[in-house]
């Protein structure tokens, strides 16, 4: 994943290696919990490889939002840039790619 993702970036040094690797780490824990909120524990559930590139989109996401995360709107000259809602660096449309599992309740 950490190959994809900097491919998506266009970082071809390791300078970032040990931020993109955070990042990717966080997304999958989003994933985890978005998916199966029931997990006690996230270190020994696994996540389905179907998922392995939305981790990389999420990443590349939480990426590009670093020193970014307070600009809600910004207007100058005509230039207007808003930001849609986020949730962990990560946009609502991304997150809802994510089916949740749901749990029997008896």
């Amino acid at each position: 994943m950490l190959a994809q993702l900097k491919l998506l970036l266009g970082i071809s040094d390791t300078s970032k290696d040990t931020l993109l690797t955070l990042l990717i780490s966080i997304a999958t824990d989003l994933a985890k919990n978005t998916i199966n909120p029931y997990v006690a524990d996230l270190e020994t559930y696994v996540l389905p490889v179907k998922y392995d590139y939305w981790v990389v989109r999420a990443s590349q996401q939480m990426y590009q939002m670093l020193g970014q995360e307070v600009v809600s709107s910004y207007s100058e000259n005509g230039l207007s840039i808003t930001y849609k809602d986020m949730q962990s660096g990560v946009s609502k449309e991304l997150l809802n790619e994510l089916v949740p599992k749901a749990k029997a309740i008896w």
